[in-house]
């Protein structure tokens, strides 16, 4: 098997020794020589063509190109006739404008004649101010008496013309304010006095336990609005409010526009436990 040339015929018999051999794949093993020469010369011809034409083309020789008379062509002109014209509609009469003098405002607008009203119905003259200066301005019907004082009429009586402001009840949040309230001493000498008041309950565990709390600094110092805002439990929030409503020392209100107002206060309460 090994001295079998590829491409000699006797490979293809031997793979198709016992099989059909009228099938097209016989056929086609066997031409396979035949048509693999052919192609190789076909190639090798268009090849060689392929690289020759141009030099082919350029050794030709270069022809004058015939002039093409050209003939002109007289084109018949169509001439439509003429459309009639039709005749256009008269036109309208002139209208005469006619000028009217605008109305006067008597003309427009009429009035009812005049009736003379009766006596009786025509109304009295209104008071003077005359008339007052000597008259009781209350509900009684009494003549003016001397000793009763001078009635003024077209004055203000009073201090109206000063006014009166209405107090600011407004509870304010003391970190917005131009001064924050504060305690007598700073915060350090309110945690003291909360640290010495302050009763801790009984635990059996260590702990460290804060308590937030609100409470509104009024205008004269006083707490007011006491609030446990965070409770951690064991009665710790109850003991706090009853600590801050003991609180005797006033604080220095906050101030807004240099007038004491109401201002909130928030702040934590931290508590060691030691069992």
């Amino acid at each position: 098997m090994a001295n079998i040339n590829i491409f000699s015929g006797q490979w293809i018999d031997m793979v198709f020794e016992g099989r059909n051999k009228l099938y097209g794949a016989y056929a086609l093993r066997k031409e396979n020589p035949k048509t693999t020469v052919l192609a190789l010369i076909a190639g090798s011809i268009f090849f060689s063509l392929a690289i020759a034409a141009p030099i082919i083309i350029s050794s030709l020789p270069k022809g004058e190109v015939a002039e093409e008379q050209v003939k002109e062509v007289e084109l018949a002109e169509i001439v439509e006739p003429p459309k009639e014209e039709e005749p256009l509609p008269p036109p309208p009469p002139p209208v005469e404008e006619v000028y009217q003098a605008p109305k006067s405002v008597v003309d427009e607008v009429k009035f009812k004649p005049l009736e003379a009203a009766k006596k009786e119905e025509v109304p009295e003259d209104p008071p003077k101010i005359e008339q007052f200066k000597e008259a009781d301005p209350s509900s009684r019907n009494k003549e003016a008496d001397p000793n009763m004082g001078d009635i003024v009429i077209g004055k203000p009586a009073g201090d109206l013309d000063k006014g009166v402001e209405a107090p600011d009840v407004t509870v304010y949040n003391s970190a917005g304010l131009q001064v924050q309230p504060e305690y007598p001493g700073g915060i350090e000498a309110f945690y003291k006095y909360v640290n010495k008041n302050f009763r801790i309950p009984e635990l059996d565990n260590d702990m460290t336990a804060k308590i937030y709390v609100s409470f509104v600094v009024e205008k004269d110092g006083t707490l007011t609005a006491i609030k446990v805002l965070r409770d951690p439990g064991f009665g710790l929030g109850k003991e706090a409010e009853r600590v801050l409503k003991s609180l005797k020392t006033k604080w220095s209100p906050g101030i807004q526009n240099g007038k004491p107002v109401r201002a909130q206060y928030n702040l934590p309460i931290t508590i060691n436990i030691r069992s």
